[in-house]
């Protein structure tokens, strides 16, 4: 990026001096250069806000699951809040599944995964307001399942969240006799019963393949260490 970044006082100078760069990194993230400028690009939308105008940059970001370029995003906020301000929609949730159906345990950044709960928490806060929208499948429960930790108890973070959605789906179809919805509210019951009892595993309910736990990359791109200096100093006081 070849930024002084001593001598940076406004987000858009770094943001406008590097467009091509940025875009770059949101596709690809394959050098140091084009991590540094995607970080601050997303700094600045840190602090434009997240609206129906932009949510899709926010979206672009997230699928980086750069922990640098993340942090940015984030900021000091909660990550299961980044999209709670938006009204749910098919897009919203259907690509909040399609993100969790990408990674294994384990290779999800944990603040990806928290943002991407998020929605899927705020779109099924009503679980039948949420099915209106988009109605899940088998499939849907069985990748956002899969990321419960069976070591880690109920109250850990994502656990909670998950365990807080499954627990909304099993009241999907309650004053109904849709068929469908009453097969993946009973999935859904089914996979929080066997996290919750210890004579019961995820393996009876969740296909093997999808529980395999890859770790993080060890070889995430990370920026240069004078960004890593500037970034940490100036934005996680």
């Amino acid at each position: 990026m070849n930024q002084d970044y001593s001598a940076v006082s406004d987000i858009d100078d770094i943001t406008e001096a590097n467009k091509q760069l940025i875009l770059q990194g949101i596709t690809g993230n394959i050098t140091p250069e084009q991590v540094e400028s995607s970080t601050m690009f997303a700094v600045y939308l840190y602090h434009v806000g997240i609206a129906n105008s932009n949510y899709n940059l926010f979206l672009k970001l997230l699928e980086t699951n750069n922990k640098w370029i993340i942090d940015g995003l984030v900021g000091r906020k909660s990550p299961d809040l980044l999209f709670t301000s938006l009204k749910p929609s098919y897009y919203l949730i259907s690509k909040a599944f399609q993100l969790l159906t990408s990674w294994h345990p384990g290779q999800i950044y944990e603040k990806v995964l928290l943002a991407v709960l998020g929605i899927i928490q705020n779109g099924y806060y009503k679980p039948d307001d949420g099915y209106r929208i988009y109605a899940l499948e088998i499939s849907d429960i069985n990748n956002l399942g899969k990321f419960l930790v069976e070591d880690y108890d109920q109250f850990q973070e994502v656990n909670e969240i998950i365990l807080d959605i499954l627990d909304r789906l099993t009241a999907l179809g309650e004053y109904s006799e849709n068929r469908e919805k009453s097969i993946i509210s009973k999935h859904a019951y089914n996979i929080r019963i066997s996290y919750f009892d210890n004579t019961k595993s995820l393996l009876k309910m969740i296909p093997k393949v999808l529980l395999v736990r890859l770790e993080r990359e060890d070889h995430e791109v990370k920026p240069t260490k004078e960004f890593i200096s500037f970034f940490s100093k100036r934005y996680h006081n």
